[in-house]
């Protein structure tokens, strides 16, 4: 793989220059961008993805990852040597979504393929997606991918492809390419599994039949031995996501971001009549989590860690850590040879395991071209 960096000052021509390096090269079929969260002109970008002689797939992140470091501004080109068939699907209903799979994939044997699908986190029926995947190629294919957008939650174009820099959309690329996955987030749980007994969409209106900010504040209150300020929602609720319980699977985190009338809205949807925990992390169980998703990945037989390896970790892990953050990098890049982004949602299938979207958990990815 190839792989150039721009730095935050890349300007149009920049950008044009070196996507033009990739077409110029005979081995490069596809070009994935992963950009940290910069709101770019569409007039003067879109002509030159939609004019592009290689396939572009991609999204923009609240920042990126690149030789074991984080990039809060910049953008990263990496070269691929295999073609993808990609889908852009604009309406994540049931029908729309299985007509663009079934149309867009027709004929693609899920056998030593990688799906790589980038949506922008503010589209709340990512499970419909996820439910036509699994219909059409099961646990056949690994899958891999992210929630674009930026932390302040608002809709802009984040979306690469060959159509142009799209809003409000999901892609889903297909390709040629052999990898293994590990995924973990070090998070434990500090209460019993509790019924979210009403929800809608990412909306988590009652737990346990009492109003769920009202038992949320409760159990912060009683494990920190304090009165809490829930001015900031985010500033506390970083510390103490919700996990979602699953049948011979590590926990699935929802992260909480923002509070209104009792209602705690989730970066992802959790299903009325689901059991949640309340869970909770320190810096040493996070790392250790790091690690565990490297060790994963590179378990199978003849896997080296000297491989290829795209990351796919959580924001909300680097607003808990901090400067910590760079002990998490060294576990889950100790070789210095990896891509990635930070993202709002972590999109995976974990072994044999269902396709899922998670949240405050990192993903190591190695790829074997």
């Amino acid at each position: 793989m190839n792989k150039i960096f721009l730095d935050a000052d890349h300007d149009v021509q920049t950008f044009s220059e070196s996507l033009k390096k990739f077409e110029n090269d005979p081995d490069i079929q596809t070009v994935l961008i992963l950009s940290s969260d910069i709101k770019f002109d569409t007039s003067f970008y879109n002509p030159i993805l939609q004019n592009a002689s290689v396939d572009i797939m991609g999204g923009v992140f609240p920042e990126i990852l690149y030789e074991g470091k984080r990039r809060r501004e910049g953008l990263l080109m990496i070269g691929f040597k295999a073609k993808i068939h990609y889908s852009i699907i604009e309406k994540l209903d049931e029908e729309q979504v299985n007509k663009r799979l079934s149309q867009d994939f027709e004929g693609i044997d899920p056998f030593g393929k990688s799906f790589f699908i980038f949506i922008d986190c503010l589209i709340n029926e990512k499970s419909t997606l996820f439910d036509g995947l699994y219909n059409n190629f099961g646990t056949i294919p690994k899958y891999i991918g992210g929630g674009t957008g930026s932390l302040d939650f608002k809709s802009f174009p984040t979306i690469f492809s060959n159509k142009g820099i799209l809003e409000n959309v999901a892609m889903v690329a297909v390709m040629e390419l052999e990898a293994s996955i590990g995924v973990a987030h070090g998070w434990e749980a500090i209460t019993e599994p509790l019924k979210v007994t009403e929800a809608s969409g990412n909306k988590i209106i009652s737990i346990n039949w009492r109003p769920a900010m009202e038992v949320y504040r409760e159990v912060l209150e009683k494990h920190a031995g304090k009165e809490l300020n829930f001015d900031d929602f985010l500033a506390t609720a970083k510390c103490y996501p919700f996990g979602i319980s699953k049948l011979d699977n590590e926990m699935v985190v929802r992260d909480p971001y923002q509070e209104e009338d009792g209602i705690i809205y989730t970066l992802d949807n959790i299903e009325q009549g689901s059991h949640v925990a309340i869970l909770y992390g320190n810096i040493e169980s996070l790392i250790e989590g790091a690690e565990k998703a490297y060790k994963m990945a590179f378990k199978e037989k003849n896997k080296q860690p000297s491989s290829e390896v795209l990351l796919i970790d959580c924001i909300s892990r680097v607003l808990f850590m901090n400067e910590e953050f760079d002990k998490e990098m060294e576990n889950l890049d100790p070789n210095k040879n990896s891509f990635g982004a930070l993202t709002l949602g972590e999109i995976a299938n974990n072994g044999d395991s269902y396709l899922e979207v998670f949240n405050k958990t990192a993903v190591v990815f190695a790829m074997y071209e």
